[in-house]
Order: structure tokens, then sequence, then C-alpha cells
């Protein structure tokens, strides 16, 4: 078990992989107000990239000793589909909520209890958490030991901070509409809401009531019974439909849920004002909860009572438009006392109101219909709710301050933005690594509304600090050095964090020598890991900031910090790739000139020392005795081998550099060029041949022909004292797509420890009285591994052998 960083150190195929599912699901997050959408997605996206026998999303539950499970993919440890699981400290849940991440490599040693008794053996998991406290775990488990790496705990911690901000929003909502977010065994609730004093309904997706409690139908005047099938029409004026059709239901379908004040028709045909919410379920339908919130108030002490119980802000106007009422709650949203404006006309307080403001109240007055809206007040500075309730009298106004919730709705569609703009930028193939960088700069400045951004190369052992990009400013050009102990990256390249200040001199900067070099107010700098060297990404700006940086802000800054890692090593490695090319085209090159040697320099004293022998053997052959005539016959067969050997070498070398381009091969008609190819060996041998339906494939045909003709030459050769019987098939991979070609023949076979020595150069297993040079098989290898794929036998001595080929399917380029 091993404690995880923030930014653990990833291999560039896997770490793109991880860095493109990321910023989808922060793209989804931000996009997608249903959580259990997302948490859906987030389970089934770190699926395809971590590999584990399952993976979930657990939420701690109130009391913080049990988890539920809210997402996962595979067989989870509890065995059930919506079961829970110990989160206490000693527990694996509870481990990982205290220690905020957690590597088990093996639970039998691991002072970490195990998620199930007996398995998995092995664990990874990650704390998420929401409003600045632990919401739950994000986790994945493995039958086998070891099966997780630090690369993982830092993936699924990126995860975790892309949770977090859809976390916090689905927390507002829910404070914000008071309405249940989703639906959750709805037999249980119905069983313990059927006595509840709130009128609760459910809907089919359809419109009509599948379930009404008492409550709720007491409302309306309906029985439950009668008012189940019945549509929700039914119970409103056709004037009020038409407004749920128009305002109401847009939001719902948006949201997922809506609450606010509507009018309600009884089944004797009067009118009631009710306190409406509804929350959409995942098949469709809604659940409704009803209030009736209105009375006629016949009494002005009643009315100022009841007004002064009122939470939220209120006031009254009187048909002429003036004060004749306001809460405490409203005195202070407005600044002014019930007594300095009782009397005062509405539009001289509140002059600066637009034009949606005053047409809905002035509607509301002559409809005699109930309203809501959302407004930005000037004169308040905030976003109100606003809920008017006409009467004979006059209007009440209820007012609710959500400037914090509209806050956070915006703080959202800005995040939204940047990480969208920030996908374009990184995501476009057009774009060069330094028009990205320059671009994800200028991104950020405008996100986080700060003047400069920079990325700066630092040696903290030199302590040295270098720009290499930057916007456009003097101060931070790029090439401009400095000692990096009077820059404020220093700091940040200490920090795990985005370091941060946004008041330098009220930070204690002010004496500082980054402070007094650079005059940054504003400074927010995260370190990039991986690479060829240490580098951080950086904004400022003179001005110091008057609110501080947000979650989602931060979260830029990292997720720009993460791209520039994941580009940098991928930068790096690319180098160190075409350095590698380089040095194989340059062995490839020597390789060449020795095969030109080969060819020429090493054989023609070769042919000379034949045709010195021969001539030997023509002159003075009859005066040779019978060991003469012998030791003539060796050295010319020597010499022939010799030349056989050199050739062969030759053509071994030259399988990549010289073959032809590949493409779409029959098979059928190569094995078919071969038979003619080699029919004098049939012929001599009474070899037998048998070929099913062969496929085609993507390749070189002249090389595929030189490795079907050795591989059936040598089951021939090799076939002991019986006529060859030679087979021929192909079976296609399930796994990757590949063919699958077997030659077998029933030959004298290959002892097993020599399946591997067979593919070098030169190596002779049936000894030198047998034809040939030792380079048929190594060819082969050769040329099967130009075509990306693989070689193998399969043998017995006395058993025959089956040589296996797998080639590339001709609808898949070759590598």
């Amino acid at each position: 078990m091993a404690p995880s960083t923030r930014r653990g150190n990833e291999t560039t195929a896997a770490g793109s992989s991880r860095y493109e599912a990321v910023a989808d699901l922060a793209q989804r997050a931000l996009a997608d107000d249903d959580l259990e959408t997302i948490l859906q997605a987030t389970t089934s996206a770190v699926a395809t990239v971590i590999d584990a026998r399952s993976l979930a999303v657990l939420e701690r539950l109130p009391g913080g000793s049990r988890a539920t499970i809210r997402s996962h993919v595979g067989r989870h440890p509890t065995g059930g589909e919506a079961g829970t699981v110990p989160a206490t400290a000693e527990s694996w849940v509870g481990t990982v909520l205290d220690r905020g991440a957690v590597i088990v490599d093996d639970h039998r040693t691991s002072d970490v209890d195990p998620p199930a008794e007996g398995e998995p053996r092995s664990s990874v998991g990650v704390r998420i958490d929401a409003d600045g406290e632990p919401w739950g775990v994000l986790e994945a488990h493995a039958t086998d030991t070891g099966a997780f790496a630090e690369a993982d705990v830092a993936f699924l911690e990126r995860v975790a901070d892309v949770l977090e901000p859809a976390l916090d929003a689905d927390r507002s909502r829910t404070r914000s509409d008071a309405a249940p977010s989703h639906r959750e065994g709805v037999d249980r609730v119905l069983r313990a809401i059927e006595t509840a004093r709130e009128g609760i309904a459910v809907l089919e997706p359809g419109g009509e009531f599948a379930y009404v409690n008492e409550a709720y139908a007491e409302l309306y005047g309906y029985e439950p019974a009668t008012m189940r099938g019945m549509h929700w029409e039914e119970v409103h004026p056709s004037g009020m439909v038409r407004r749920i059709y128009r305002e109401v239901f847009p939001q719902l379908s948006t949201t997922g849920a809506w609450s606010g004040r509507t009018i309600g028709l009884r089944s004797d045909g009067t009118r009631f004002l009710k306190e409406h919410s509804l929350s959409s379920t995942a098949d469709g339908g809604m659940v409704c909860i009803v209030r009736d919130v209105v009375e006629r108030r016949r009494l002005e002490s009643e009315f100022e009572e009841i007004y002064s119980r009122i939470t939220d802000a209120v006031i009254g106007l009187g048909v002429d438009w003036t004060f004749t009422h306001v809460n405490d709650r409203a005195a202070e949203l407005i600044g002014l006392e019930d007594r300095e404006l009782r009397g005062r006309s509405f539009w001289t307080v509140f002059a600066d109101v637009d034009e949606t403001f005053e047409t809905e109240l002035r509607t509301a007055m002559e409809s005699q219909e109930p309203t809501a809206f959302e407004e930005y007040v000037p004169v308040l500075e905030s976003w109100l709710e606003v809920s008017v309730y006409p009467s004979e009298t006059g209007l009440s106004i209820y007012l609710r301050d959500i400037t914090d919730r509209k806050t956070v709705e915006g703080e959202l569609r800005e995040s939204n933005w940047a990480l969208r703009q920030l996908y374009e930028i990184t995501a476009d193939p057009e774009r060069s690594f330094e028009e990205k960088v320059t671009e994800l700069l200028e991104l950020g400045r405008e996100r986080l509304g700060l003047e400069v951004g920079f990325v700066a190369s630092v040696d903290p052992e030199a302590d040295q600090f270098e720009i290499v990009h930057a916007t456009a400013d003097d101060r931070v050009r790029p090439g401009k050095t400095a000692p990096l102990s009077e820059t404020y990256c220093r700091q940040t390249i200490e920090t795990m964090e985005p370091f941060v200040l946004t008041d330098a001199p009220d930070e204690g900067w002010a004496d500082e020598r980054a402070y007094r070099r650079w005059g940054f107010d504003t400074y927010v700098g995260c370190e990039i890991p991986g690479g060829d060297g240490t580098r951080t990404v950086c904004f400022a700006d003179d001005d110091a900031r008057s609110e501080p940086l947000t979650p989602a802000e931060r979260g830029f800054v990292e997720l720009a910090a993460q791209w520039l890692s994941y580009e940098l090593e991928r930068r790096h490695h690319q180098t160190e790739l075409e350095e590698l090319v380089d040095e194989l085209e340059a062995s490839n090159e020597r390789l060449e000139q020795f095969a030109y040697a080969a060819s020429h320099d090493l054989q023609e004293p070769l042919r000379m020392i034949t045709s010195y022998l021969r001539l030997i053997e023509d002159r003075y052959g009859d005066e040779l005795d019978a060991d003469g005539e012998e030791f003539l016959e060796y050295a010319v067969d020597g010499a022939e081998r010799m030349r056989e050997m050199i050739e062969g070498l030759l053509e071994y070398s030259r399988v990549d550099t010289r073959g032809d381009s590949f493409e779409t091969v029959d098979l059928e008609c190569v094995l078919e060029a071969v038979r003619s190819d080699i029919r004098v060996q049939i012929a001599e041998s009474d070899a037998e041949i048998t070929a099913s339906p062969l496929p085609r494939v993507r390749g070189d045909s002249g090389q595929l022909r030189q490795l079907f003709q050795n591989l059936l030459s040598n089951a021939i050769k090799y076939s002991g004292d019986e006529p060859p019987r030679i087979d021929v098939s192909a079976d296609r991979s399930r796994v990757d797509g590949y063919w699958r070609i077997a030659v077998r023949d029933d030959g004298v076979g290959i002892d097993p420890e020599e399946s591997e020595r067979i593919f070098d150069v030169f190596q002779r297993l049936h000894g030198h009285d047998e034809p040939g040079a030792g380079i048929g098989l190594a060819l082969c290898q050769r040329i099967v591994e130009r075509h990306g794929g693989e070689i193998q036998v399969d043998s017995e001595p006395g058993e025959g052998a089956t040589f296996t080929v797998t080639l590339p399917p001709a609808s898949v380029p070759a590598a």
C-alpha cells in the first residue's frame, strides 16, 4: 500500500487516453444536470481505461457508518445492485475517506480491511469531496495482486475533481428548489408518504395520476381512487395549463426539478393558490408536492401576523402601487424600514427595474392571476426570485434572494465555455504546439480575468527561471530569465496544488524580492509534471483581486497544466522515438552496405575459387586418386554452400529494405504459384498438399510467396521415409481479427526444446548432409514480423510439425 500524489507519472499512450476521458467527463458534467447520468457515465468511462474486476462510485450515508453504491460496472464485492458497505474507520471505504487515496497491492498482507471476505486481492480508491467535505469514494478492485499503480490513483483523482463541481451544483439545486432530485424506490416512498400532511402525487409519463395520497386528493376535493387515472390538466384552470406548458415544463426538462406557485382547480370549480414542487422521474413521469399557501385575508391584523412569520422577503402593494406592508426580511433586503416605505410608490423606490419586471406585475394586477419569474434588480445588486399573488386590494409579492445560486450557475456556464474552448484548442490537429500554448494562455487570461499568462522552465538546484511561452507583455516575454528565488514560481513548485495570491501585499509579499521585481498583486501558478524538466503555467495581474479564485477557476488552471504535462511528455517521447528511428535507419544503412559487400566483394572470391577448382577437376581429374577426387568434391561443395549462405544472408538483410509496398494479396493465388515453383520437388517426393479455403490478407505478395515456398519445401524435405502429406488451413482470431495460417506435415518432427532456435540464422537441426544454408526459417520469421505477425511451431519428434503464422486481414492496414 502506498499513498498517492495528485500528479503521478503515466506513460504517454495511457496518459493520452486518460486525458481524453477526463476532458470528456468534464464537458458532460458541466453540460448535464442529471447527477445519476453523470455518475453512470463516469463509471463507464473509467472502466474503459482501468482494467479491473469492478469499479464503483459510493456515497457515504448520513451518520457516516455505511456507504451506498450510486453506480458501478462489473461485479461489486457487495454482490448487490443497490447494496451498502461499511464506512467505519477500520473499513476499506472509511480508510479511503480518511486518507484521501489508497492503493492496496494485496489485501492478505495489508493493514486495510478488504471490501469483502476472501476477495478482491488488490484495490485502489480515492475520496470524492462535495462542498469541501468528504462525499464518497471512487474505487476499483481486481482479483490479481499488484493490479494498480500510482498512475491509476492520479487518473481517479482527476476524475474525482471533475465530479466535485457536479456534486456541488446538485446540492445547490436541491437546497434552492427544496424538491427531491431523483426517485428511489417508488414503492417504499409511497408507503412512507401515505400519511404525509403535504399533498403528494406520482404522475405517469403521459400525465395521468398513478398515485395520490389523502392530503393531495383532499386539496382538490376528490377521493384518492377517483383521481387515479385523471390527467393533471383536469385540476388546473385553462390559463394555468397554458402557463405550465410554456414556463414550467421547459425548466423541468432542463434541470429535472421546478418549484413555484400555481393555481389549482377543485372538483366544485373553485380555485386556490398552491405552492408546487415538481421533480422528473427516471421513466419520464413526475413526483408532485403541493401545499395550499393562500387564504383570504379578512383582517389587517391577521395579514400582518402572517407576513411577520414568513422567512422570505414579502411586500404588499395597493391597487395604486403604493407600499402597504414590508416584512422584516424585505426591509433588510431593500435597506429601508416599513415606516419609510409605507405609502410610497413602488415605481419610485424601484425606478430602474427593467421592462420584464414591470410587465409581470402589471399583467398580474390586470389578470388577477399569480405569476413567478427571476430578475436582476440593480438597486439591490441582487438576483431575486419573484412570486406575485394578486387580489382585489393589490399584490402580495414574495422575494427570495437567489444571487448565490445565480453566481454558481454563471460560474458553471463560464467553466463549460472555457472547457469547450480548451478542448477545441488542444484537440485541433491543425494547430502547432506553440499555437496551442499561446491560445491556451489567452483563454486562461480571459477565463480568470487576469492580465498576463506564461509558461516558465525552472531549475530549483541552479536557481534558474526562464520564460518559454508568454502573452504580449514585455515583462514576461519569451527568453527572459531571472533567479528562481526572485519569482513567485519558487513557491509554486513547492505545493501540490495551484499556488494563489489574490492580494500579494496583504498576504505578506510586500517585502519579497519577487514582488519588488514583478509587481503582480494577483498570481496563480501550477507545476507542470512530466516532460524533460520542471515547468510551471502561471497567470498574473498588477491589480489585486476582490474575490478568491473559485474551485472551477482553480480546476481550469490544473486542467491546463495537465494538458501541458501530457503534451510535453508526448513530445519528449516523440524526440526519443525520432532519435531511435534515426539510429535504426543508420543501422539499416550499414546493413545495406554489408549486404552490398556480401553480394559483390565476398561472392567474387568464391566464384574464383569455384572456377579454379573446376579447372583443376577438368585438367587434372584423371591424375587424381580417389582421395584427391573426394577432397576436390568437398572443396567445391563447401564453396557452393558458402555462396548459398551469402545469398541467403543477403536476402535476409533485404526483407525490410527491398520489399514491395503492401497490398491486398489472395493466399489462394500465392499457394498455386508456390505449387508451380516446387512442382519438381513435389513430383520427386510424391508429396500430397491439401488446403482449405485461404483468405485475402494485406502484405507483400513476393515475400509471402517466399514464406510459403520455404515452409512447404521444408515439410517435403523433412518428411522421413513416407511420401509427404501436407495440409494448409486458416482461421481468424476473435481477439485481433488476424488470420492464423497453419502448415501441418507428418514428417520427422522437431524437439520442442529446439522450437525457438530453429528460427535463428544458420541453425540446422538435421545435420549438414541435408541441402540448404540454414537460413530459410529465419527468413520466414523476418517476413512474418515485417507483416506485423508472428510465427511459431508445434511439434514432437516423429509426429510431424505444425508451423503457424499470423497475418493481417486485407481490411486492416499493416503498421
